[in-house]
């Protein structure tokens, strides 16, 4: 191989990183992380095998470095920071609608995480430390500065963000993954704007606690 000029190094090493870790995304999403060799890496994306050590020390450290670049971080800490001075609606708003996008554009990573880490302890945990953590606290920071202080004291912050993150998850795993879209479709935007809702405001914000639920109309026999 052609010596690579010293100022092209850095650029270099990251672009062969880069590769490395979509060829691997696309491999696990189609085989498994464990019945994936390190070989085939190296081989789907055109490197030797004992080229692959000079980018990652194991096939963990290159798992844990797709996590990172496909990671929601870097959005959610730009989003914090551009509707630092909106309302809570409309960075709620732009929340859901930003996860959902990220989550469609990253079915691969999503298909691996559902697959894999169950079954992978160590890396999950590693996952909640380096991804989940740091999002988590930007958005509970975000909304404990947004809402009103008697609201804050009465419940989580951060297992607010979490039950809003849990509910983006389960809602697109369901309905894009797994082929509920298919049987009760709904478009993007009734998705989006029903989750920011429920979030804000719940299903019945105005119902008295004790009120009765209301009556169904009578189902036409015909």
């Amino acid at each position: 191989m052609a010596r690579i000029p010293a100022s092209q190094r850095d650029a270099f090493y990251e672009a062969r990183r880069s590769e490395l870790a979509d060829v691997a995304l696309k491999l696990w999403a189609e085989q498994g992380y464990d019945t994936t060799s390190v070989a085939e890496i190296a081989r789907e994306a055109g490197v030797a095998k004992g080229t692959f050590y000079v980018y990652f020390e194991s096939k963990q450290s290159l798992l844990l470095d797709v996590l990172r670049r496909n990671s929601l971080v870097p959005n959610v800490l730009r989003l914090i920071d551009d509707l630092q001075h909106d309302s809570l609606e409309t960075a709620v708003s732009g929340f859901v609608r930003g996860a959902w996008s990220h989550l469609s554009e990253h079915r691969e990573l999503v298909l691996l995480v559902m697959r894999e880490l169950p079954t992978h302890l160590d890396e999950a945990r590693e996952v909640v430390e380096r991804v989940i953590v740091p999002s988590n606290e930007a958005l509970a920071g975000y909304l404990e500065s947004h809402i009103p202080s008697g609201r804050a004291a009465e419940l989580s912050t951060v297992i607010s963000v979490r039950a809003l993150v849990g509910m983006i998850l389960v809602v697109f795993i369901s309905q894009e993954l797994l082929g509920a879209g298919r049987h009760l479709p709904v478009s993007e935007d009734d998705i989006t704007k029903t989750l920011t809702e429920l979030f804000l405001r719940g299903v019945a914000p105005d119902a008295p606690a004790d009120a009765p639920p209301s009556p169904r109309a009578p189902k036409d026999p015909t």
